[in-house]
């Protein structure tokens, strides 16, 4: 069996312990949306099915807020590479082009590039936030609204998902 599902398996056995104590829920819902916004490949919606007695808004403010934290480590990451990356980067002309066209990309779409892409269930948020971050360049997208974007596309998607499955009759908690 594959490594990752039994980590992910086993995570979620966990979440499903913690689930009668709505404060130690919320506390390991929180980090575990700061690890998926930083280096977890998995989705974040999983932690929305456990907890009963944590409504839906705070699971979605704490998605958010989870991912806000976790864009800041990112962001700050994406800062600090991006001018070697950069420098490597254009010293081959296909590297180069792949370099531009993300950069045009970023520069485009920014803000609302990133809220759309996040804002997609079961999308893997590493990724897309790597991307901004490092072909960024410099002065265009702004750490405060990063993160702001972050966390309002975590609501999102904590509010699609609950939509998706209140419209297919399906209790999410």
């Amino acid at each position: 069996m594959d490594v990752n599902v039994d980590i992910f398996s086993g995570f979620i056995e966990f979440l499903g312990g913690l689930s009668h104590d709505p404060i130690i829920y919320s506390i390991v819902f929180f980090i575990y949306a700061v690890a998926a916004t930083i280096f977890l490949p998995i989705p974040v919606e999983t932690g929305l099915f456990f907890s009963p007695e944590t409504s839906i808004i705070i699971k979605g403010l704490i998605l958010g807020s989870g991912k806000a934290v976790g864009s800041i480590i990112v962001f700050t990451l994406g800062d600090k590479v991006n001018n070697g990356l950069v420098n490597l980067m254009s010293r081959s002309g296909l590297t180069r082009k792949f370099l531009e066209l993300m950069q045009r990309f970023v520069a485009r779409t920014r803000y609302y590039g990133l809220y759309a892409i996040l804002s997609v269930p079961l999308m893997v948020d590493t990724v897309p936030l790597y991307l901004f971050s490092l072909f960024n360049q410099k002065g265009l997208m702004r750490l405060r609204y990063f993160v702001l974007t972050n966390f309002l596309a975590g609501i999102t998607r904590a509010s699609v998902v609950y939509l998706i499955f209140e419209l297919l009759g399906v209790k999410l908690i």
